[in-house]
């Protein structure tokens, strides 16, 4: 299961769970607040962690509930079972919608410009024709909220494969590029059975900080200027099963009340003190870029406000863009442990 994420941490996470299991014991309680793929969240639920999943975002949200409250394939009773229901899927009837108009290359965005190239014509119309067909199965009663997540993290695997665009969702490509001519393909994932009690939640870190009863806390705050909602507006769009206006050449939802202060070098500081001020749990890790808004010195010194701190560092592959664009060469992680005196 590939995801093309900003700060995704695929690469990393046998590195972060097998530094954590060596604080944590097997069966505690862990938060991930900030949990963009899920990919760590799961793998904490595979190392015996009970676990909370929360994000600021919409599409996360549907990551998390379908990859750690799904632990086998869903009855999808009213379409006949799990392999039915991506069998249906592929052959939803495709409408010339939202997506297509605004999103597809032969579309005709409601602000007059020119289409939009994100998706082929054939691909932007079969989005729409599953969109519209989830929600009607959603409103109906038909399909529960975990099996309704099911189909929508389905939908979004399939876009991320097929969109047309650099790296983001942030623009497209000047030409529509050979991956983006091809269908829409739906497979069948790995559903895995874990041993905790998970909890799937939406909402910002500094909302939920306070809420925690867990034994430790996970964070990854996003480190660089690029904020999620903008660079994610389609899969956001996905998600939230909306047709908002879209604004500009790239055509953007309304995202700037879902903006992060992480991402902002004059905010990124006050927003680490703010969540720190607010969690009551005895362990806290961090995850966080030596490119990051808030460098290695200011951050010890805000964690060393709360207690005693170890860091603990792994290079990696720098995320660069599919056109090359950005810093070259590795990169360092750190991997913050705070326990909170």
């Amino acid at each position: 299961m590939s995801y093309r994420y900003l700060g995704n941490k695929t690469r990393l996470v046998d590195w972060i769970v097998g530094t954590i299991s060596r604080v944590l014991p097997e069966g505690s309680s862990i938060a991930d607040p900030m949990c963009g793929t899920a990919s760590v969240s799961m793998a904490l639920a595979q190392a015996g962690y009970s676990v909370t999943a929360a994000d600021a975002l919409s599409f996360p949200v549907v990551h998390a509930r379908t990859r750690l409250m799904a632990k086998e394939p869903p009855g999808f009773k009213a379409l006949g079972g799990y392999e039915k229901a991506l069998e249906w899927m592929r052959s939803a009837v495709p409408l010339e919608g939202y997506f297509f108009h605004e999103f597809g290359e032969a579309g005709r965005p409601a602000n007059g410009r020119p289409p939009r190239l994100y998706f082929s014509a054939n691909n932007a119309a079969h989005i729409d024709g599953i969109r519209a067909g989830i929600r009607e199965l959603y409103a109906a009663g038909n399909i529960t909220e975990v099996e309704h997540s099911v189909l929508l993290h389905h939908l979004i695997l399939a876009i991320n494969k097929v969109a047309n665009i650099s790296g983001t969702f942030g623009y497209f490509r000047r030409d529509i590029s050979g991956p983006a001519l091809k269908p829409l393909t739906f497979e069948a994932i790995t559903f895995e059975q874990t041993t905790g009690h998970h909890f799937v939640l939406q909402g910002n870190v500094e909302q939920l900080a306070s809420q925690f009863d867990t034994d430790a806390v996970y964070l990854d705050p996003p480190y660089t200027k690029r904020q999620y909602a903008g660079n994610y507006h389609v899969l956001e769009t996905i998600a939230r099963e909306d047709e908002p206006v879209a604004a500009g050449d790239g055509g953007l939802r309304p995202w700037r009340d879902q903006a992060s202060s992480f991402c902002y070098r004059r905010s990124a500081g006050k927003a680490f003190r703010e969540t720190l001020e607010q969690l009551r749990v005895p362990h806290v890790f961090i995850s966080y870029s030596e490119d990051g808004q808030v460098q290695e010195k200011e951050l010890l010194s805000i964690l060393c406000d709360f207690g005693n701190v170890t860091v603990h560092e792994q290079p990696h592959t720098r995320y660069r863009s599919n056109n090359g664009g950005g810093k070259k060469g590795p990169l360092v992680e750190r991997l913050y442990h705070l326990e909170v005196s």
